[in-house]
């Protein structure tokens, strides 16, 4: 049985790993010698006022939500039940960088469409701008839920 438990969490854990990829899937080359080694010297630029706010769209069999503030920090989380992830970024060259290492690119599609682009440069989803009063708290729940299970998962 001690093998079936150890076959179920590396099941989970090739889950959420997948999860990740999924959302780091939308990376787009990287054209602006930012790397994963390179996340922690990018500095946030403020984005167009046009760009801030919560964004929301299919992506990996969930939502994917991408939230930018006014002075180009972000955050973003791939709502796939139950493998939420969550990650924090920055804005900057016209595209966002996460801190895993990723760099999305985007286009406006009018004022309140963005789609975001991979590899090498196919588009992936349209994010729609969603009203003020939103926001993406039940997938940053679900995020933190994750982790600590993964936390709990490694210990053991």
């Amino acid at each position: 049985m001690q093998n079936g438990i150890s076959v179920t969490r590396a099941t989970a854990l090739l889950i959420v790993a997948a999860a990740v990829s999924c959302a780091s899937g939308c990376a787009s080359k990287n054209t602006s010698n930012v790397s994963l080694v390179d996340y922690p010297s990018v500095s946030a630029s403020p984005p167009p006022a046009r760009h801030t706010g919560l964004w929301a769209g299919p992506h990996a069999g969930g939502v994917f939500f991408v939230e930018i503030f006014e002075d180009g920090n972000l955050r973003t989380c791939l709502s796939a039940p139950p493998y939420y992830q969550a990650m924090e970024g920055k804005y900057t060259d016209q595209a966002l960088h996460l801190e895993d290492g990723t760099r999305i690119e985007f286009r406006p599609v009018g004022a309140q469409r963005i789609t975001i682009y991979s590899p090498p440069g196919k588009p992936v989803t349209t994010l729609e701008r969603k009203d003020p009063d939103a926001t993406a708290a039940q997938c940053l729940t679900g995020a933190a839920d994750v982790r600590r299970q993964v936390s709990h998962w490694a210990a053991h």
